[in-house]
């Protein structure tokens, strides 16, 4: 019994004494809270870490630096007096208004400084629940290396615990400033030019990047057309560079401007540098890939296809092959420079740097990405790739696809362009002719035999029709006379008529087709001519008169019945 009494006693008082470690506050222990600063009449609330900043950005707004310093642990920096101290706060406050953004909700607004979770397990900060004595704003790159803006709670001797700016970062805001202070224009300009106008940003600043946004397009006009006359002075071949590229470097002048404007002439808040930097760079990266896709296409078409011609001049199958190559390799780099742009703003941008870094941590949700929204684009692209090194065809080869007579145009790394005899133009998918299968006329070798059918009458002769076909294409251009074996057979019959196939053949497919029209059009002349047209085909009908009981003779001595 005196056991068990004993037991419940130890327990209570470890209870007892938990419980008062429990209420006693984390914090900084401090003899005194910036004791060099005069006594406040109204005590700013600091009791939470949002009270605390909110109460600091506010006064320096309403350009109370004295008040504001209240904000701030001088404990490193010794005595400080009230000039001092005010001076400190509005080095800061301009250092947080340029290069920093507060996310207000993840300040607490407890005194214990505990981030509470939603209830739901989706929160995953190990500091939910917990007392904190000190929190992170934020980060200010200085020198290569990130100062963290922290705010921690401190507590005098005698006193309630405040939420302060941190003694650390009150250290650094002197070098803070020398960094990201305003620069020669800012402190020069006159009252009226500084005063704080649309988004507390200095009336001078908007003028300056207003004109900038006037005068760079103009300044980048004013580049291309002096680059322009003084290209056109050599040969056709620069001019055409030129017209290549004169908005591309209208583009990239301008963009630079206004970039060297917002990163070196202007101070503007964070909150309007986080969209107008990334704009600028956004757009000389553009630029930049748009000189380079430009240069890069006048490089293909008009340096290296010339080239190409000039070596295989009378190498037709081996100069169409070096252009396909040439041609499905410029659309690959040019989807290579459209890439490295992407990875280089991605890099420039700590947004899209972030992005970039959940998506190559989220293997799964790449992959899903990549499979269903990239299928299509990337299963061409490798077609494209596949049609590159096997060369089913190549530019200017002669297809016959879906009932079409066609040549190719055009391989990009997505689609192929055939422009059909009558200049209609297929646009087809370039996993097409990697799924299907096409004719290709001219594959290896142009060299093609056409045939032409004729459909005549069984009493005609195949020797005279033979030799008549042998004579008619002895004489024409189109034929291929010294690789080509004409021939005449009778290849079919049918219930009145049988079929005789004339085969020639030219050098391409164009001089086949040509040669076997005229063929098809001198043959049904002759025929029309010959024996009176008797090898004409006919349908014979043979009519019976019972009343008479007497025959209509069909015979060869009298006309035939045509129906």
């Amino acid at each position: 019994m005196i056991r068990h009494w004993f037991i419940m006693c130890a327990a209570l008082c470890i209870g007892v004494a938990s419980g008062a470690a429990e209420d006693e506050p984390v914090v900084f222990h401090v003899d005194a809270v910036n004791p060099s600063l005069p006594p406040s009449m109204e005590p700013p609330n600091l009791e939470t870490p949002q009270a605390a900043v909110e109460h600091f950005m506010l006064a320096c707004r309403d350009d109370d630096f004295a008040s504001a310093a209240r904000s701030l642990d001088f404990r490193l920096r010794g005595d400080v007096s009230s000039h001092e101290a005010s001076e400190a706060a509005r080095k800061l406050f301009f250092v947080l208004n340029q290069r920093l953004w507060i996310d207000w909700d993840s300040l607490p607004d407890r005194p214990d400084g505990m981030l509470e979770g939603n209830g739901f397990g989706s929160n995953t900060d190990p500091m939910i629940g917990s007392h904190r004595r000190s929190i992170r704003i934020g980060d200010v790159e200085l020198d290569g290396r990130d100062i963290p803006i922290r705010v921690h709670r401190v507590k005098a001797t005698g006193n309630e615990p405040v939420w302060l700016f941190s003694a650390q970062t009150v250290d650094n805001i002197d070098a803070l400033y020398s960094e990201y202070g305003p620069g020669w224009l800012d402190r020069n300009m006159p009252d009226w030019a500084r005063a704080r106008g649309w988004g507390r940003v200095a009336i001078w600043k908007w003028i300056v990047l207003a004109g900038t946004m006037v005068i760079a397009p103009l300044v980048g006009c004013g580049v291309t057309f002096f680059a322009k006359r003084r290209l056109d002075r050599f040969a056709t071949e620069s001019s055409t560079l030129g017209n290549m590229l004169a908005w591309p470097i209208a583009q990239f002048v301008a963009a630079i401007m206004v970039w060297i404007v917002l990163e070196w002439g202007l101070s503007l808040p964070h909150s309007i540098a986080a969209v107008a930097d990334p704009l600028a760079i956004i757009a000389v990266v553009a630029s930049a890939a748009w000189i380079a896709a430009r240069l890069l296409s006048y490089a293909v078409e008009h340096i290296a296809k010339d080239v190409v011609r000039s070596h295989h001049e009378e190498d037709a199958a081996n100069r169409q092959r070096m252009l396909t190559q040439l041609t499905v390799a410029r659309h690959a780099l040019m989807l290579l420079v459209a890439v490295v742009a992407v990875g280089v703003i991605m890099l420039q941008l700590d947004m899209m740097r972030a992005f970039g870094v959940t998506l190559l941590t989220s293997a799964g949700a790449a992959a899903v990405i990549l499979g269903i929204a990239g299928h299509t684009v990337l299963g061409n692209l490798i077609a494209g790739i596949q049609i590159a090194l096997t060369q089913p065809f190549t530019l200017g080869d002669t297809v016959y696809i879906e009932d079409n007579w066609g040549v190719i145009e055009d391989i990009t790394y997505t689609y192929v362009i055939v422009k059909t005899w009558d200049d209609r133009r297929l646009v087809l998918p370039i996993k097409y002719f990697v799924n299907n299968w096409i004719e290709n006329w001219s594959l290896r070798d142009p060299f093609i035999t056409k045939p032409v059918y004729l459909e005549v009458d069984y009493r005609a002769d195949v020797d005279r029709i033979r030799e008549t076909f042998l004579d008619m294409i002895r004489d024409d251009e189109d034929w291929a006379s010294e690789r080509d074996h004409p021939e005449a057979l009778v290849t079919d019959i049918k219930d009145d008529t049988m079929i005789v196939r004339l085969t020639c053949a030219g050098e391409d497919s164009s001089a086949a087709w040509s040669l076997s029209c005229r063929v098809r059009e001198n043959m049904l002349a002759w025929l029309r001519e010959e024996a009176n047209g008797a090898f004409l085909p006919r349908r014979r009908i043979e009519l019976h008169q019972e009343e008479h009981s007497s025959d209509i003779d069909n015979s060869e001595d009298s006309p035939a019945r045509q129906s």
